[in-house]
């Protein structure tokens, strides 16, 4: 049995939660205040240091999403949680980084992570199939390994035609996590490392191994809709302030 001391699937949440909401105030406020400025230095240098802060966010709710599909007892609902606030948040989240009611060019981090989770669910099924179809073991491994690699890069290409937030490299990113899955010390730092892909800002991701490395297993006490709530509900608040305050 799992000790109860370290860091609880609730306390990760919580971090993930304050690093993002960090890392839109200065993705959304800031920097709509500051391209009106015209590039004000102290606004800039406060722009920088809230966007590496947020960096902490992604990969944290990575590994939460991970945890989540191993331990939820029903795939299908929480699947169906992502994609519904996925088109819940697409307003608000046009409005926040786009400063409009709707605008396709860019999409938010539920449809990533939406893709990512049915691209580990294909991922186990594929191993598990494998498994017992396949009597030699290391002819199974390598069937469900060249499996997963086309899985990971047929969600990749989705995600950069769906333009979702961190394109391609954010679903790379989940499936090294899963493939990694039992290896911890490996798992989120490789993640991090994947994201590096994306933006050289993506070093400050790998902060977020730290908490993870602490994590004890334990779901803790938490509300499971809070997050899925409070992503269309902050992201509204800020394109109002965005569209209609700061002009």
């Amino acid at each position: 049995m799992q000790s109860k001391k370290g860091i609880s699937g609730a306390v990760l949440k919580w971090l993930a939660i304050v690093t993002m909401l960090t890392d839109h105030i200065g993705a959304t406020v800031v920097r709509h205040y500051y391209r009106l400025s015209g590039g004000y230095g102290p606004v800039v240098t406060l722009y920088n240091v809230l966007r590496n802060i947020g960096r902490i966010a992604f990969p944290i709710f990575i590994f939460l999403l991970i945890e989540g599909y191993r331990h939820t007892r029903d795939r299908k609902k929480y699947l169906f949680r992502l994609l519904l606030f996925s088109l819940i948040s697409e307003v608000p989240f046009d409005m926040a980084f786009k400063n409009k009611y709707l605008d396709l060019s860019y999409q938010n981090v539920f449809f990533t992570l939406a893709l990512g989770f049915i691209a580990i669910w294909i991922m186990d099924e594929v191993h598990k199939k494998s498994s017992s179809i396949i009597k030699d073991h290391a002819a199974a491994i390598s069937y469900a390994v060249l499996l997963s690699c086309g899985v990971t890069a047929l969600f990749c290409l989705a995600a950069e035609f769906l333009e979702t937030d961190y394109h391609a490299v954010g679903i790379l990113a989940i499936c090294a996590a899963w493939l990694l899955k039992d290896k911890r010390y490996l798992q989120m730092p490789v993640c991090c490392l994947v994201l590096l892909l994306s933006s050289l800002r993506e070093w400050y991701a790998l902060i977020a191994c730290i908490p993870i490395l602490f994590y004890n297993g334990k779901r803790g006490r938490q509300n499971k809709y809070f997050f899925y709530i409070f992503y269309p509900v902050h992201l509204t608040i800020l394109g109002l302030i965005c569209m209609y305050v700061i002009r």
